[in-house]
């Protein structure tokens, strides 16, 4: 059952999601009259922290915009939001992150611009203070220096620290000793575990079964007491903890749109563990936000709020019984 709340700090990426939509893509040289153009603030450190104050979690994120236009119009966005932003820094000669996706006929073109995601320094990030209560949240999408900082700062305090192993960029041995829950989808997993040729494979269903989930997460730990999730997209969600699973089954839902799933289901996973609730009850929480929001089209415009997840977590974990 739910406790006390802690406090979630999201460290991570901050972007502005670009997209351009067409009837095809253009060669080169070419010139294609476009349908449709959206800015959208996205990344996945903003996405997290989004779908967690949604569930109403108290968030600090901490990142880094540039000094210009799209950094303003984030922050302006973070406000609306109602997410404190005193521990987001602008760092001044840098371009605000952002993505171009390039939309035609299904197909998908994706140009990513860093910027100051991967320019910042342990020494550009504001003072932080952690206590045993606070659950840390960070994916790879910016500086690894940064990440092993902050988690460092964090485990000295006794704070739980959670690791999304995302994009597939090589993770340092330090950050992974540093971090207590690992999460991935299955490809990923794959990935990281030996099956370097699934690494383009991100619309193939593997179909693990919990048996060689357990073989692979396993040999991802890197310390006896670490707990790896790997999420299954509509078949749910498998936990190792302490060489035990435990399993999820998937919500059938009308789905629109996967876009941001793994961050909602992040973001929802840290609420949970904030409020007390135990491993199972973290897992079916997060397992009902993320199937409220492939529901809908969008990242955060898709993100669902508490008063919708709560009957679908009821329903959920009388179902899992």
């Amino acid at each position: 059952m739910a406790g006390r709340k802690g406090r979630i700090v999201v460290a991570g990426n901050i972007n502005m999601d670009i997209f351009a939509e067409a009837e095809r893509l253009p060669g080169a040289g070419e010139y294609v009259y476009g349908k449709a153009l959206q800015f959208i603030p996205g990344g996945n450190g903003l996405n997290q922290a989004i779908a967690a104050r949604r569930l109403e979690a108290d968030i600090d994120l901490v990142g880094f915009v540039g000094d210009d236009g799209i950094g303003k119009e984030i922050l302006w966005f973070l406000n609306q939001e109602d997410l404190k932003t005193e521990n987001i820094k602008v760092l001044k000669g840098t371009h605000t992150g952002s993505v171009l996706y390039l939309l035609a006929e299904r197909v998908e073109r994706h140009v990513v611009l860093p910027g100051c995601n991967l320019k910042c320094k342990a020494k550009d990030l504001p003072y932080l203070e952690f206590n045993e209560s606070d659950i840390v949240v960070s994916q790879l999408t910016i500086s690894q220096d940064v990440i092993e900082h902050v988690f460092k700062n964090a485990k000295k305090s006794d704070a739980t620290t959670i690791i999304n192993l995302f994009p597939e960029y090589e993770v340092s041995k330090r950050l992974m000793m540093l971090s207590d829950f690992i999460v991935l989808n299955e490809v990923e997993l794959a990935f990281r575990t030996g099956d370097k040729e699934y690494k383009m494979a991100h619309y193939k269903d593997l179909q693990m079964d919990p048996g060689t989930i357990l073989k692979r997460a396993e040999k991802l730990k890197v310390r006896d007491d670490q707990v790896v999730i790997v999420t299954l997209a509509d078949r749910g969600v498998v936990g190792i903890a302490n060489g035990q699973i435990t399993q999820i089954k998937g919500i059938k839902v009308k789905f629109a749109d996967a876009t941001g799933a793994g961050d909602c289901f992040i973001g929802a996973f840290a609420t949970a563990l904030s409020e007390e609730m135990d491993f199972k009850e973290s897992l079916e929480f997060a397992n009902c936000a993320a199937a409220l929001s492939v529901q809908k089209v969008g990242t955060t415009t898709s993100f669902p709020r508490r008063n919708e997840v709560n009957p679908l977590f009821k329903n959920s974990t009388l179902d899992n019984l």
